[in-house]
């Protein structure tokens, strides 16, 4: 059998599995066509001050993801997140000059009730980006900082989805 047959068979047998998968029930946790409960339990959740640069950074990029429209009126939730940043030097050069570095950014989070301060998830998320270092001192700082930003946007997503999750699971059991 040549492959031209071959791949229509595959590419029919995929348009009839199609409405199989579009009925199985994925809807998407958050975002635009997400279910609108969880748009809002995102939306009630406040974020605390984070220490330093890097804790802006995070703290701004998890509102902008909770609240699209502006801040929390009414916070039901109150997220703390603490960040740590450990910075290496990965490839060395015979003269023992680091040529690549890289950073490891954990971030340590607790959600709890503005009610009564009952805790209701904690957790910890990490990611490691890396960075050329290059003759240029500047250049450097910039990759470094882009190496950050990068690092906080990751883990402000990683942080959501944890969130989105567990306040749409918690409502039904």
């Amino acid at each position: 059998m040549s492959n031209g047959p071959r791949i229509g068979l595959i590419t029919a047998g995929l348009l009839l599995l199609m409405p199989f998968l579009a009925a199985c029930g994925f809807q998407p946790l958050y975002g635009d066509s997400a279910p609108a409960g969880v748009r809002a339990d995102l939306a009630a959740v406040e974020v605390g001050l984070i220490e330093d640069r890097i804790g802006q950074q995070m703290r701004n990029e998890l509102v902008r993801r909770f609240h699209p429209d502006g801040r929390a009126r009414n916070p039901s939730y109150r997220l703390q997140v603490k960040l740590s940043v450990d910075k290496r030097d990965l490839a060395l050069q015979k003269s023992e000059i680091a040529t690549r570095a890289s950073l490891r950014i954990t971030a340590t989070y607790a959600l709890r009730k503005n009610m009564d301060g009952k805790q209701l998830i904690q957790g910890t998320t990490r990611i490691t980006t890396s960075y050329d270092i290059l003759r240029s001192d500047f250049a450097t700082l910039a990759a470094e900082a882009d190496a950050r930003r990068r690092g906080v946007r990751e883990l402000a997503d990683e942080i959501t989805n944890r969130l989105a999750a567990y306040l749409q699971y918690s409502k039904r059991g």
